[in-house]
């Protein structure tokens, strides 16, 4: 067995290396057959997508950058972009939902290595593939421009997250990174876990709309602990849960960079809001909180609310969607209105439905606090005390359950006892 194999990571360095990108701008070796490629500096009139083909008046000289890019093309056997090749000359190069393989990469690739003015590259919603991802590591590698990197929606999955794993701990410019729609899982998590806590540049990471369940979680969790860069963090669309959310609120309690933290769409429940509650109580940095649509009922609601009375940085909480009931959302408000230096200006509660109690509370914090915004859009005539009894209307559901089986069954017997 090779020394590699213990590091899995190491595995795309054993693929064959890729030609020399300057001689595709330069042609500094004609010796070299399979690489130089003559210089066109008038790049070709065509392209794979429907595009505005208006004339121009004068001829301008290629960028480096754009010569590589069309001769790579050549070489790689790609229909060239117009929208990217002029692109190369801007501060982002968006190739977005084109349909691209990873053949469709490389070029791109090799003409932003010599690049110093594109600071964003958008590969989102292709299929770009191993290859291409590792082409995108080794140009990243030499390019010291490209901060924002987006490759979301390209379903990369375990492969992809060994590579974006690397990446993250190798490189030293990348700020911003939308890794999101991946199918990355809990068996890839522990790659990407690797990177964020020995990132030390990154400040914006998006890992939304993945399979990360509570392994990952707890994962990423131990990451976040140990990193000290990031800034805004997407968790959203995955399926995190209770011990998964929990870890991700405890982080919290060390973490002291982290300002935007999005959680939604991952059915924390009430055990996730108990730690991120506790959480609050002491963190000062988080600024942006958002937990909609994750089975939040009352008692969630009041964990959540022991945290907001101490709380002083948190700025906007966003609970649409949950359960949390007319005296849930008093709890919330009661805490921002008892809590002089509470920082909240926005508290969303969406398709949350609210009763007149809950009126009453809003209007004796905006008496002082005239700043605090509260979005709701559904409210109801009675009082909701379906929270309290949430416990007791559940062993009354199995009981009822469980005497119309019983039921059911006798009357089953009985019936057999008369046919015979």
């Amino acid at each position: 067995m090779d020394d590699d194999d213990d590091e899995p990571w190491l595995w795309f360095k054993r693929q064959p290396t890729i030609p020399n990108i300057l001689d595709f701008g330069q042609g500094r070796s004609r010796n070299n057959s399979d690489v130089f490629l003559d210089i066109d500096n008038t790049p070709p009139d065509t392209d794979s997508e429907q595009e505005d083909s208006g004339s121009e008046s004068g001829k301008v000289e290629p960028t480096i950058s754009e010569k590589i890019y069309v001769n790579a093309c050549a070489q790689c056997r790609v229909v060239p972009g117009k929208r990217i090749l002029r692109s190369l000359k801007s501060a982002k190069v968006s190739a977005k939902d084109r349909d691209l393989l990873s053949k469709d990469v490389e070029p791109i690739a090799y003409a932003l290595t010599t690049n110093d003015c594109v600071e964003t590259l958008d590969m989102s919603g292709n299929s770009i593939g191993k290859e291409g991802l590792i082409n995108i590591l080794r140009m990243l590698e030499e390019n010291h421009s490209i901060t924002c990197l987006n490759i979301s929606d390209n379903k990369l999955g375990a492969e992809g997250a060994i590579i974006v794993g690397t990446m993250l701990t190798q490189n030293v410019n990348l700020k911003t990174l939308n890794a999101s729609g991946n199918d990355f899982s809990d068996e890839d998590a522990s790659h990407i876990a690797t990177g964020i806590s020995q990132a030390r540049t990154l400040t914006s990471l998006d890992l939304s709309h993945n399979r990360f369940a509570e392994e990952g979680g707890r994962e990423i969790a131990d990451s976040i602990e140990q990193n000290d860069s990031l800034v805004d963090l997407n968790l959203g669309w995955n399926n995190l849960r209770l011990s998964g959310g929990a870890a991700i609120g405890s982080s919290l309690l060390i973490n002291s960079t982290i300002r935007s933290l999005n959680l939604s769409w991952n059915g924390l429940a009430n055990d996730g809001c108990k730690a991120i509650g506790t959480s609050l109580e002491t963190n000062t940095t988080l600024d942006t909180l958002d937990l909609c649509n994750n089975r939040v009922g009352y008692e969630g609601a009041k964990f959540l609310a022991k945290g907001l009375k101490v709380n002083t940085s948190l700025k906007t909480l966003k609970l649409s969607r949950n359960s949390l009931s007319s005296m849930g959302a008093v709890e919330l408000l009661s805490a921002v209105r008892d809590n002089p230096d509470s920082k909240l200006t926005v508290m969303e509660l969406k398709e949350v439905p609210v009763a007149d109690s809950t009126f009453t509370v809003l209007e004796e914090i905006r008496n002082n606090r005239p700043d605090l915004d509260v979005i709701h859009d559904i409210k109801v005539l009675s009082e909701d005390f379906l929270a309290a009894t949430a416990d007791t209307r559940k062993n009354i559901s199995r009981t009822v359950i469980v005497n119309a089986k019983g039921k059911k069954g006798k009357k089953g017997k009985k019936k057999g006892k008369k046919k015979k």
